[in-house]
């Protein structure tokens, strides 16, 4: 079954990793805390070896020379890189598709989308190619994917996890993370990656992981904050009662389960838009270089974007800098009576593969991000984690929700939803196409 969900399959090295692995734990050797875990990696992050394009034809034929920090300590923590996922040209988009590239599927149902720009990543997991994959989270790129694949996603707060040794889409939201069908998985390739590096300025101010936090859960304890969905983006009838069950299933084993005051979707979604796109088109123009000299080369998708991006105004920018500092204090304040915020990702599930920038939203034709996006971009304005984990189905695909904590509050969220995995609040499941040789 092909997913196309990897770009380069690095079989050879992975072999020859696995087997001195294997010599190292015969020898006494203490095994890492992702000892001959399988992982894929978003191709936005270098491998060494590997296809260097960054999902786009004005980089092809490049090859990387050296590991990015990610992957380089995944590896000190053992696992094994099996090779690069497909994303998104150069992360913009949420599809995971390319005119002539090569695009991916989604293992649920073969004629939709995975999500994006991590798409190959949540298909690989999906599948069960891979136990654990790299993604990277701009204004979704994690949680869209997760949510349309059905597994769990890791979005880190901005500056947790270093960049270095990858393509930028906008610095000022860029966030490393990982996709995975357990929170043991996350929790090890969070522990083994964050931390400062010098290479990546962001993270050096960055408070050290308190792995203690929340282990000791009380249910009892635990403030829980809905957003009003209805007020704040358009369910249908089966997102709805997911969000309703989901509820009353957390109000049962105890937690206070109360309706709050989040930042504003659509207002989000309208501030992150040119803030994402001046970013975007410096990197383009300034670092790569690749626009306008290669703008032939570009995606359809991401050459429009491109165009939108060298309007921003100055002006713009500042104004959207702003909101996204209004954004970041509200959720401060949200934090002060809640411990968590529990929002669905979206208002639909996935496009089709032949349509697949629009989806059909209470029967109204809608482009794609305007469905899933003002759910997703509030936390990258304000720089918080999030896990999506499925809960429940729409039209037989998983819906996704995400649990969102306050800045650097990983281990929060990760205890919080292991102990909802362990009373079966969360179960991530498999889809029809699944293979699972390496689970």
């Amino acid at each position: 079954m092909k997913f196309g969900a990897f770009v380069d399959v690095l079989d050879v090295r992975a072999k020859k990793e696995a087997h001195q692995l294997d010599l190292d734990l015969a020898n006494g050797s203490q095994p890492g805390l992702l000892a001959g875990v399988a992982v894929g990696v978003k191709e936005l992050f270098d491998v060494e070896g590997a296809d260097n394009s960054y999902g786009s034809l004005t980089r092809k034929g490049l090859i990387a020379k050296k590991d990015a920090e990610v992957v380089t300590r995944l590896r000190q923590s053992g696992a094994i890189i099996i090779g690069t996922t497909r994303s998104h040209e150069f992360g913009w988009g949420i599809t995971t598709q390319h005119q002539t590239r090569g695009s991916t599927l989604n293992p649920w149902n073969l004629s939709k989308v995975p999500g994006g720009s991590s798409g190959g990543s949540a298909a690989a997991v999906s599948a069960g190619l891979v136990q654990l994959a790299v993604g990277s989270d701009t204004g979704g790129s994690i949680r869209i994917p997760a949510a349309f694949c059905g597994v769990l996603g890791l979005k880190t707060t901005w500056g947790r996890i270093s960049r270095a040794g990858g393509v930028s889409l906008a610095p000022s939201f860029d966030t490393p993370g990982f996709l995975a069908k357990s929170t043991k998985l996350l929790t090890a390739a969070f522990l083994a990656t964050a931390g400062a590096d010098q290479n990546d300025i962001a993270t050096i101010s960055t408070p050290k992981v308190i792995a203690s936090q929340g282990r000791d859960l009380d249910f009892a304890k635990l403030r829980i904050g809905v957003s009003d969905s209805e007020s704040s983006i358009s369910l249908n009838q089966q997102r709805k009662l997911a969000h309703n069950n989901l509820c009353e299933e957390l109000k049962v084993i105890g937690a206070k389960v109360f309706e709050i005051s989040a930042p504003d979707p659509t207002a989000s979604f309208k501030a992150f838009v040119p803030h994402q796109m001046a970013e975007a088109f410096h990197v383009h123009t300034r670092i790569l270089k690749t626009y306008p000299e290669k703008a032939s080369l570009y995606g359809s998708d991401v050459r429009a974007r491109m165009e939108v991006a060298a309007k921003v105004t100055a002006s713009e920018y500042i104004d959207a800098r702003r909101t996204a500092s209004e954004i970041h204090s509200h959720f401060l304040r949200l934090f002060e009576t809640a411990d968590v915020l529990i929002t669905v990702v979206g208002s639909t599930g996935p496009s089709s593969v032949s349509d697949p920038d629009f989806v059909l939203l209470n029967g109204e034709r809608t482009a794609l991000r305007d469905s899933m996006m003002p759910s997703t971009v509030p936390q990258n304005l304000a720089g918080l984690p999030s896990i999506t984990f499925p809960f429940g189905f729409d039209d037989d695909l998983p819906i996704g929700f995400q649990m969102t904590g306050p800045p650097f509050s990983e281990m929060l969220l990760l205890n919080i939803a292991s102990a909802m995995e362990k009373v079966g609040i969360i179960s991530v499941p498999s889809p029809p196409t699944y293979i699972g040789k390496l689970n």
